[in-house]
């Protein structure tokens, strides 16, 4: 069973990416009061009640160009083509409106077409910080037909329960459940730009003699998933869209590609990230790498094109692939030619090395020993006005994607450089390149003073 999809609709300035930190706890997304803000995070995998699925803030995918401030008449067109794109690919529709305007002023050309269409409706009347009017808030939208009427606030969180409820009683209802997955199977999705050989590298991976391909229909809307066996191992590739730099006038293929490429990338284990390495880095490569981390995956950079680089450059990009990234230092950077076949056995035996560490377990006595040698070879600055900072214990709290949890005296008193040098070390030395690591901080219970 994969994860439903829910897309998140509404005008701009009606809180849907707080909403969407709230949902899933943790500030994710970039949020303000300026309606249209950019946002670089604009999709996450949640949970609710066993139900497991996707959250995609629309307005997200067409993002700010960096120019003037469009017109009402452009802001309609966006604005229809959002909901157009969320009636076409998603399970569900949550429909956040600002509950501080007047129900009147709701645009009507959306209401029709979320009626017109067949998916579930769910509509969240957002910015209610009284408990005692969400009653009469959620009442005075019952003109929009749609039975499930949520009122809450975003930032306290009062009423969010209640709708999230109805978003997974929906999705029950259309067979959707836990994600399950084969614990044995890699998903790996190839992500990039147009143009960058991603159908090629596909292909030639499809073609190599020492794997068995066996085409799997996909469920995801044109996607396709083909599973292949390499060394004893399943894999199974997701085919994706190129994605094009987003803009406010972007047509709706592109719109379409984005979501289908992020929902493949919130199925997949690890992301290989391709690049033309004739044309070099851009900021769309930068932005997509981003995404694959905030989705905690693995990932491997695919440089292609290199049969056509001369042996100079060629040489020069060897030696500074590794530089282009310098906030991945810890994913692999592969050249390759999809052309010619070269590098191809390194992404695939990067996959099952990355694969590996990302469902490591690390024995206790293990992080015991480690955290006590790095806060002995670093220790931990005291900040002003906070307390001395210390660290008791180090515990891993999960795999793939692998998660930590440092016990501490106060988390506020811990500096984001010793949480990060943590952190780097893990990944370092305890065996996890090519994945994200989570480190959370956690304050210690009982008596402070006492030793663990």
């Amino acid at each position: 069973m994969n994860e439903a999809l829910v897309a998140i609709i509404g005008e701009p300035n009606a809180g849907k990416s707080t909403l969407l930190n709230k949902i899933i706890a943790q500030r994710l997304a970039l949020t303000s009061n300026i309606a249209g803000t950019t946002r670089d995070r604009f999709y996450a995998s949640t949970s609710w009640n066993g139900m497991d699925f996707t959250l995609i803030d629309t307005a997200g995918i067409v993002l700010d160009s960096g120019e003037q401030k469009a017109e009402q008449k452009e802001l309609e067109k966006n604005v229809q083509a959002q909901v157009q794109v969320a009636i076409d690919q998603a399970d569900l529709i949550l429909y956040v409106i600002d509950g501080k305007r007047a129900p009147q002023s709701l645009n009507r050309a959306v209401l029709q077409k979320l009626r017109k269409g067949k998916k579930a409706v769910v509509v969240a009347v957002n910015k209610i910080d009284s408990p005692r009017k969400l009653g009469e808030a959620a009442g005075q939208y019952s003109f929009t037909g749609f039975k499930n009427i949520f009122a809450l606030s975003s930032v306290s969180g009062i009423g969010l329960g209640d709708m999230l409820d109805a978003v997974a009683g929906e999705l029950s209802k259309k067979g959707f459940g836990a994600a399950q997955k084969s614990s044995t199977e890699i998903s790996v999705s190839l992500v990039g730009k147009p143009n960058v050989g991603k159908s090629s590298l596909f292909n030639k991976i499809l073609g190599e003699e020492r794997v068995v391909v066996s085409p799997v229909p996909g469920t995801t809307r044109n996607v396709i998933d083909t599973d292949i066996e390499y060394k004893g191992k399943k894999i199974k590739f997701l085919d994706t869209a190129g994605l094009k730099r987003k803009e406010k006038r972007a047509p709706l293929p592109d719109i379409y590609a984005a979501f289908q490429t992020m929902r493949a990338i919130g199925r997949s284990d690890i992301c290989v990230l391709i690049i033309d390495a004739a044309e070099g880095i851009s900021q769309q490569d930068q932005r997509v790498a981003g995404e694959i981390v905030n989705a905690n995956k693995g990932l491997i950079i695919a440089a292609n094109k290199i049969d056509l680089l001369a042996a100079k450059k060629l040489t020069a990009l060897q030696k500074h692939l590794p530089d282009f990234f310098p906030f991945l230092w810890w994913a692999p950077a592969v050249p390759i030619s999809a052309k010619t076949g070269e590098g191809i056995g390194d992404i695939l035996n990067y996959i099952l090395e990355i694969e590996a560490g990302r469902k490591k377990i690390v024995d206790d006595e293990v992080l015991e020993k480690f955290l006590k040698a790095k806060a002995k070879e670093n220790p931990p600055r005291r900040l002003r006005d906070q307390k001395e900072p210390k660290a008791y214990r180090l515990l891993q709290t999960g795999t793939n994607p692998p998660a930590f949890q440092m016990v501490v005296n106060e988390p506020a008193a811990i500096s984001a450089q010793f949480r990060k040098f943590i952190q780097n070390a893990i990944i370092k030395e305890l065996g996890f390149w090519g994945t994200p690591v989570a480190l959370r901080l956690e304050s210690k219970r009982g008596n402070p003073n006492t030793k663990i």
